[in-house]
This record gives structure tokens, sequence and C-alpha cells, in this order.
């Protein structure tokens, strides 16, 4: 049966297909097809991820089987060095006390990285993906590459068998949810007459129009939680319930199970393995994300409750929603949405397999991504806003462009729908919405044509087009309207003012609303910096709490937020190339350098100073547009300019440095005291705004207890009143250009008794 399907789907699609593609079952079986196969049909598909294991070996072997005269020797010989191969895999794997997980590839198991894995935390330890079948692996975290040879290189050169603590026994088995909780938190789900006529009701455009099969091929089930509990630990309570617990969504998360690599080692014993079990015996649930399905249950309760929630916490392994329908489906094509419902939505009007992005944030890990290398098309569908799509394309260039399609819902009579779940549920033709989809052009040459749905979009929905709002500072919308990809902000001010505070404040807050955010602190320790963020995040001083900062570490830790392993002086060419991977494997759409004075002290040996720095907010200029990713610079007023504490001191021209430092931003700020130097009183002031011209000054106060700045109105003006004897203090007055009003004349005195005096109101 198995050899007859993939035939049909081999003769159908005109193309051997690729090793990640097929499961154990199936690996052997392409060989003994290989000769079948007329040989101008074949078209190898190169991947088009940056980073994977190499898959020349698989291709080697296959070519060699179909040229070799004596083909059942050279496939012995095939056995022979697989079965070496497994049996080294194995004795290295145990000898080092791992668990490995399954990866989201049919031969695939994560395991410990031998380049980066020491002295990491062991949830973060297995970043290595193996396969089994060639021994090729590659490091997710660090890149690190190769055969098994180079493996067992750098796991002797690291002493990788020491990370591990020997008291401590191995690392604990990958986590699994039991399929009969998840059969019970289904019944849940149809049992309750409310959430299920949501989701599949079909009266009204609030209804969702999910189908019963739909709902049952992704596992989408019902569990309750209490949102005072800042996370669920108790899978039993989840299931059914209690006093103050509200309803919630369960969506999981699914991969591979470990496959029977451990069992039997043998490509015979994988194929036989897999051949008496069922599709879904292939696959097993790694993660429970919970959302409220009423999202002000949430809201109402105490400032720990969230809208979602993930069980366990942490993910010991990646898995996707839809995983599991994806790839035991027989589709060369397959749909990214941005959530779950927008999956399910996808599939039910398309009958393509369509699976979720991992997290909240428009992100696409390079463990996920591995996911959808099978896949010859990729849809990415998110949502249709300004953020949604700039997202679309960064993931469409991720992916790779000559494979994905990028979807749009509100182009011509679609402009209505945001996603694809609105779609479905304003009965809207999906199908033809994904005819539609279009390719990424080329980003070097354009036509108007290119450019003509892109005006049309920013002329008629200026509101989608600010960026990303701040919810802290509205005062920082009313000038600046958002966060926009592309641009390059300076934020200056005196020593002391709090310039690090305020950004670290701003970016917790664009980080929350789901912007990838990278962090370069050249002046302050990265230790020293996450936890004035982590106490920003928790509104409270987290050294006063100890009890509570392993939950808050753990919220922290959920946001898009990374940090570049640089401090003090280091050369711009450096951190560009770190840039440049972090744009990549983390979707980071902001980066702030924090400062510029520190990152370039002694990077101008032989060069003027001034010159080294223009050539690095140049290169962070032109990196801001090409990777279409806002830039955050901090910098100081020059020495001579803007130090005293009036708000009214610096200017445009007091930013340390030429004047090309400001030429080249899109936005100019600098942050100063307002009052005398004990005040906790700072502006705003906004000098500089390429996207609408708008300038201006806000004013914020600093608390002690929140470690944050609040919004305040602008202090009231003082009144000051003059008085003074009228003569020639007149016509000084008058030379000053005192406003008339402000001087009260006094009797006129004699010379000898003639003064001033000031009085404030």
């Amino acid at each position: 049966m198995w050899s007859t399907q993939l035939l049909r789907i081999v003769l159908a699609a005109g193309r051997r297909p690729g090793p990640a593609a097929l499961t154990p079952s199936l690996r052997q079986t392409r060989y003994k097809l290989a000769a079948a196969v007329p040989r101008g049909a074949v078209v190898f598909r190169r991947s088009l991820a940056t980073v994977q294991p190499s898959i020349n070996h698989e291709i080697d072997d296959a070519e060699a089987i179909h040229h070799t005269s004596d083909g059942t020797a050279a496939e012995s010989r095939s056995d022979t060095t697989h079965e070496s191969l497994t049996k080294s895999i194995r004795e290295f794997l145990g000898s080092t006390r791992q668990h490995a997980r399954a990866g989201l590839k049919a031969d695939e198991l994560i395991v410990k990285c031998p380049g980066c894995s020491p002295g990491k935390p062991r949830r973060l330890a297995y970043s290595a993906h193996l396969n089994t079948h060639t021994g090729d692996f590659v490091c997710t975290s660090c890149f690190a590459q190769g055969s098994w040879d180079k493996y067992l290189e750098l796991a002797g050169q690291k002493k990788f068998q020491n990370t591990i603590p020997r008291t401590r026994g191995s690392d604990p088995p990958p986590f699994e949810i039991p399929a009969e909780t998840l059969n019970r938190l289904q019944q849940n789900l149809v049992a309750h007459e409310e959430v299920y006529g949501w989701l599949t009701g079909t009266d009204d455009r609030s209804q969702r129009k999910l189908s019963a099969e739909t709902l049952a091929a992704y596992g989408v089930g019902l569990g309750f939680v209490d949102p005072s509990v800042p996370e669920v630990t108790d899978l039993e309570q989840l299931v059914e319930g209690g006093d103050h617990m509200v309803p919630c969504l369960v969506y999981p998360r699914t991969t591979f199970r470990t496959n029977s690599f451990f069992e039997d080692g043998t490509a015979e014993g994988e194929e036989a393995a897999a051949e008496t079990q069922d599709a879904a015996a292939l696959f097993h649930t790694v993660q429970l994300k919970l959302t409220a399905w009423r999202p002000k249950d949430c809201k109402s309760s105490s400032a720990s409750g969230q809208q979602t929630m993930y069980y366990p916490s942490e993910q010991t392994q990646p898995g996707l929603f839809g995983f599991h329908v994806a790839a035991s489906s027989n589709s060369s094509d397959v749909i990214l949405t941005a959530r779950e419902l927008d999956a399910m939505a996808a599939y039910q009007a398309t009958g393509i397999p369509a699976v979720s992005l991992p997290r909240n944030s428009y992100q696409l890990p390079l463990d996920s991504m591995r996911a959808l290398e099978p896949f010859e098309r990729v849809y990415v569908w998110l949502d249709d806003n300004q953020q949604g799509i700039e997202a679309a394309q960064l993931i469409a260039r991720k992916l790779g462009v000559d494979r994905s399609l990028v979807v749009r819902t509100r182009d011509g009579s679609h402009r209505a729908a945001k996603s694809a779940g609105d779609a479905l549920a304003r009965g809207l033709d999906m199908q033809a919405i994904l005819d539609e989809s279009q390719p990424l052009q080329h980003d070097k040459v354009l036509s108007f044509a290119a450019l003509r749905d892109a005006v049309r979009f920013e002329v008629t929905n200026p509101d989608l087009i600010r960026g990303v709002e701040s919810k802290d500072l509205p005062g920082w919308n009313a000038c600046f309207k958002g966060l926009r990809p592309g641009e390059l902000t300076i934020l200056s001010g005196p020593t002391g003012c709090g310039k690090t505070t305020v950004i670290s404040q701003l970016s917790l807050d664009f980080c929350r609303s789901g912007v990838s955010t990278l962090w370069g602190s050249f002046e302050i320790p990265n230790v020293r910096l996450a936890a004035r963020m982590m106490s920003q995040y928790a509104r409270t001083d987290i050294s006063k709490s100890p009890k509570d900062i392993d939950y808050w570490s753990r919220r922290f830790g959920d946001l898009p937020m990374y940090f570049l392993k640089f401090h003090g002086s280091t050369k711009p060419e450096t951190v560009l190339d770190t840039m440049r991977h972090a744009v990549y494997a983390y979707d980071v759409k902001h980066i702030v350098i924090d400062n510029l004075q520190f990152m370039m002290s002694m990077q101008a040996k032989g060069v003027d100073k001034y010159d080294a720095q223009d050539a690095a907010i140049a290169t962070f200029r032109q990196f801001a547009t090409d990777e279409n990713v806002h830039i955050t610079v901090v910098a100081h007023l020059r020495k001579d300019s803007g130090q005293g504490h009036s708000s009214g001191d610096a200017d445009i021209n007091s930013v340390f440095g030429s004047a090309k430092v400001t030429q080249e931003a899109d936005n100019v700020v600098i942050l100063q005291r307002y009052g005398n130097s004990g005040s906790k009183i700072r502006v705003f002031n906004v000098l500089k705004n390429r996207f609408d011209g708008t300038v201006g000054k806000v004013y914020i106060s600093y608390s002690s207890d929140t470690m944050t700045f609040k919004e305040i109105p602008p202090p009231r003006q003082r009144k000051v009143t003059i008085v003074r004897a009228v003569g020639k203090a007149d016509e000084m007055a008058d030379e000053a250009g005192i406003e008339e009003g402000e001087v009260a004349r006094a009797p006129r005195k004699s010379a000898s008794t003639r003064s001033s005096k000031k009085a404030v109101d």
C-alpha cells in the first residue's frame, strides 16, 4: 500500500520526493522506486533554509543504487553503513545520558549541541538537529554543522560528557500529554454548548463557522483555568475545572514521536515499526496552548492574569499546531497562519493543510521553520495589516522567495477580511483569495505596478501605516505615530538623565505588542540590564520580592527579547553580522544600540573619530533599510552643549558627532531634565520626524516604585512679575524684550535708593 501510494505521488508531481518528506517506513521504499522513475522527470529541490544538514549523502546513495550494476550489493553496503552509524549514535547518546527529542522531520533527532550546550540550562542545550540516516547535524543556536565525525570531534574538545551533572542522573525524557487527557478535553468542547456553538455556528458573523470534522482533526479541546493563578500545573484540574475557573480553548502542539531509533536502530526495524502503526500513532502532543475564550475573564482578574497560558510552561521540544495534519497529508503545499483559528479556517475552506506560528508574535523560529522544508509551496497568510504584511514578507524571504506566496485578504473585493478566520466567518471565497496570492518581487528592482498596491494601501489606510503604538506613553504616539520598520532613530541627552531607562521601557512596550527586539548594551552589562527590564515588566522592584523572581523570569522569557553579547568597544562589522543573524534567526524587528560612543571607543585608530562614527551611522542606516527593521541608537550630547538641567539648552546640533548623525536619522529625540537637578520630570524634545514632520515635547515623570516613566501634563509655566523703577530700567526692559503687562512701575526714587526686586507668584 505504501509503495503504491508513493509511486502515485511521485508520478503525479513529476519529481522524486526529498528525504525530509519521507516517514521512516517510506525511506527504504524510495530507494526501491529510484530506478522506476524516469530520469528526465526527476527534479531535486534545493532546500532554501540557510542552515540545515546536508542531504547529499542520501542523494549520492540513491544515485549509486540507480547506476550500480549490482544493486543488491550496493544496497547491502548502504544498510551496513547505516547500522554502524546507528550503533555509534546510540552508544554516544547513551554514554552522555541524553534523552533525545524527536524533531519536526521524520528522520531527525534533537540532541545537545557539542559546540554551545556547555554552560547552558538543560532546556536550552537541546538545539542540534541530527539526521539519523546520514549522521549530519546542525545547531539552530550557534549554527555549528557537519558530519557525525565532526559532532564527536567537537564533543571531545569541549568535554561534552561533563556538561551533565553526574549527581542528577540523565536528562528527563521528552514531555508528552496522555492521549486519554486529550480525548477528555475534546469531549469538554463538544459538551460546552456556548463555546462549541461559537466555533461551529453559522448564524451570524461573530461565529467562526468551523466544522466538527475540522475541530476533531486538529484536536481542539476545552479546559478550565483559574485566571488569578500565574500558570497551569495540574492537568487533571485543567480537565475537570473547579471554583472560580473560566473556560479556555486548548490548542495542542504536536510533533513526531521519538521514533523506534532507540528500540531498533536498523533501517528494517524503523520500517517494520512504522508499518504496524497508523498515522495518528506517529505523532504526539508536547505542549498545550490555553487561550481564554472571553478575554474579559482574564482582564478582570488580578495583575498576574493573562489571556494565554501554556502547559507545560516551558516547551521541551519544538511542536506546531496542526503539524500532524500537515505531516500526514500527501500535499506538497502548506499554509502558514498567525493563529490557530486561522489555520483551521484555511484548511477547511481550501483543503490545504495549515499550521500556525508557535507564538503570538510574528516569529518563525528555525526549529519550526524546518517543519516546512518538505513542502514545495508555502502560503504565508497572516493578518492583512501593516505589521502582518511586513512580517509575511520577512517570513517569505526566510523560507525562500521562489516557493513562498503572500496572501492578502483586503485587496479588491476582499478588503473587509483581516485574516483567514475572518474571511471564513464572512463567507468569502477563500480559494479565490488563495489563488490571488503573489510571490515577492526582487527587492532591488521595482516597477510602479509592484508599488501600486502599497501606495493605494498607504493612502486609503493612514491609520494602519503609523506603526506599532506605545501603550505606556501616548504622547510618543502623538509625535511619532508609532514604531515603523526601516527607520533610524537617534535618542540623545545628557549623562544620567535616564536615556537607557526610558528606551528599555519603550522597547518592552513594543515587545509586548509582538515586536521582536534585539538589545545591544555596550555600556551596561546584560545581567544588570535584564534585571532592570524585568522589574519594569513586573511594575515593581523584583529585588524586594525574591519569591516572585521565578514567575517573572518565565513571563519575561516568553517575550521575543534578545541581547547582543558585546560590551564596550566593538567593531561595527562584527555587530552588523550578529544583527543580520538575529534578523534571520529570530525575526527581529527592533534593534537598540546603547550607546554609540561606547561601541565606537578605541575603533578610530588611524582615522578621525567623527569619520569612524559617521561610517557606523551610515551602515546602521543602510541596514535598517535593507533588512526593514527599526534601529534606535542612543548617543551622548556634546560636552559643551546641553549639559545643563534646563529643557531648552540642547538642540539638534548638540548631538555628539558631525551633522551626518542627525542627517541620516529619520527621527531625532533629546531627553533632558525639566527644572533643577533633583527633579524627576523629564522632557522628550522631538526635533526631527521624517514620517510626517510632527515635532513637539512630551513630559514624563519617573517612579522609583515601578522603575518606569509615566506621561504627565506639561508643567504650568510660572509667571514672573518684575517690579522696577521707571526710567532707565524701562529702557533696559525694552531692550530685553519684556512684554507689556510684565513690568509694574513703582514710584521713582533717588539714585541712592534705586533698586530692582523680583517676586514670583
